[in-house]
């Protein structure tokens, strides 16, 4: 019976990917040489060694200077994050400093700060990025031409930004992996997911849903439940931006330790999606089951299981399914020297799924920012 369910779990899971690699082909878009007003908005907590080369890269692009402003917002940070950005602001205009204080306590960690920035925001168009990105000469300008008079929301594409060592090779392919089934999903018509590290809106689009208020009181959800908001309660068009200059590079973690807990405050909403996209609840469900079976597999040989046939054939159907999708992703977004860290990936991320996923299903508290949530 076990083995039975197993089997089903990883050809449900193969067929998932299948799905996402399908999407990978998908080349569709529609582009716009319109420049309305854009704001750019970057959080921004302790960031000092990343916010002066964040705040070069947006004050040097090749969209109309006077058609765009910097908004950030600084999170109540501890260091000299504010200083240098207030030298910034002197130098460019443009460059506007703000602060998370002046933001409503019933928002949470992140959304407070993002809240503050595009509440002030006079963008027709909202750009958001972190402070720890580093962004091409060209990120506005070919961002906000994916803004077709039907389109409201924009996903970008964000890749590790460091691959010398294992493990931000392991952490820049899990990275590239969970980027590449987002552009498909929203290439397919049914947007999953999106990152906060490179995001465009209309704040007409975060207007209609009541910006962060419906999630408040979530630890993240500034960029997958703002998506999922947009897709369920408005008409917008949501596309992903597929142009290699709208692509943002961001630091890799410290250590893996620093990596998995990244990927716990990731998932610690993901029940919220039961019923903002079964679908998606689906998919990540099954994920989870698709590398829960195998450990609990091992532990039944531990005490007593007699046969490892069906361990190595969910293993090897999983392997190839995933092997599959890693070599459209790593071709598509020319990363191919990920694919040496393949292996250690698929070894590692097993453990760490079911790891994750059951802090999430415990509920155990974490850290974002450094706060405790």
């Amino acid at each position: 019976m076990f083995a039975a369910l197993f089997s089903l779990t990883v050809t449900l899971y193969a067929a998932i990917l299948l799905f996402f690699i399908l999407g990978l082909f998908s080349t569709r878009e529609s582009r716009t040489e319109n420049q309305p007003f854009v704001s750019i908005v970057i959080p921004a907590r302790n960031e000092k060694d990343h916010i002066e080369n964040i705040l070069q890269d947006v004050t040097h692009q090749t969209y109309p200077v006077d058609y765009y402003e910097i908004i950030v917002v600084d999170d109540e940070s501890s260091d000299i994050t504010s200083n240098l950005v207030n030298a910034f602001s002197q130098r460019y205009p443009n460059v506007k400093p703000m602060s998370s204080q002046e933001g409503s306590p019933h928002l949470k960690n992140k959304k407070r700060a993002l809240d503050v920035g595009i509440r002030a925001s006079k963008g027709e168009i909202v750009l958001v990025t972190d402070a720890d990105c580093r962004v091409t000469s060209r990120w506005v300008e070919t961002m906000v031409s994916y803004f077709t008079p039907d389109v409201g929301f924009a996903i970008g594409h964000s890749q590790v930004d460091s691959n010398e060592t294992l493990n931000q090779q392991i952490e820049a392919l899990d990275y590239l992996m969970l980027s590449a089934a987002a552009r498909s999903t929203a290439q397919l018509g049914v947007p999953f997911a999106c990152t906060g590290q490179n995001l465009a809106y209309r704040r007409a689009a975060f207007d209609e849903v009541g910006g962060f208020s419906s999630f408040a009181d979530s630890l993240g959800g500034d960029d997958n439940f703002l998506l999922q908001a947009v897709r369920r309660k408005t008409s917008w068009e949501i596309v992903a931006a597929l142009d290699p200059n709208s692509f943002v590079k961001t630091v890799p973690c410290n250590s893996r330790s620093e990596f998995v807990s990244q990927r716990i405050r990731w998932a610690s909403d993901s029940l919220y999606f039961r019923e903002a996209n079964p679908l998606f609840f689906f998919v990540i469900v099954t994920t989870f089951l698709a590398n829960l079976f195998p450990v609990v597999f091992v532990i039944g040989l531990i005490f007593g299981l007699d046969s490892l046939s069906p361990l190595i054939n969910g293993l090897a159907v999983k392997f190839f399914a995933e092997g599959f999708m890693m070599a459209k992703a790593t071709r598509l977004f020319n990363n191919r020297d990920l694919r040496k860290a393949f292996v250690s990936w698929f070894l590692f991320q097993i453990p760490y799924i079911v790891y994750m996923g059951l802090t999430t299903l415990t509920g155990k508290s974490t850290t974002w920012g450094g706060r405790q949530s």
